[in-house]
């Protein structure tokens, strides 16, 4: 969130989207407040019926705590956050 007030100023007047760790309208309020026309919300949405995921994975979403995550070098060698219960 530190970012976005430089980031704004830097590319005006392209809109700036937030993002990462975001889960909550206060989120939302606080990365427009900071500048941002809005925000990539991913994981949250995950936890929805209509998201195209193995129950478990939705299961383990749900029961994330908010510093429960692990940090993994798989996909194609990038790191990639998964969350754990």
């Amino acid at each position: 969130m530190a970012l976005i007030p430089a980031v704004v100023d830097q590319v005006a007047p392209v809109p700036v989207l937030a993002a990462d760790g975001i889960a909550d309208g206060r989120g939302l309020a606080a990365a427009m407040a900071l500048g941002a026309a809005g925000a990539w919300i991913g994981t949250r949405f995950l936890a929805s019926i209509e998201a195209p995921i193995h129950p478990r994975y939705r299961d383990r979403i749900l029961t994330a705590k908010g510093d429960g995550h692990r940090i993994r070098d798989c996909f194609q060698r990038r790191l990639a956050r998964r969350p754990t219960p």
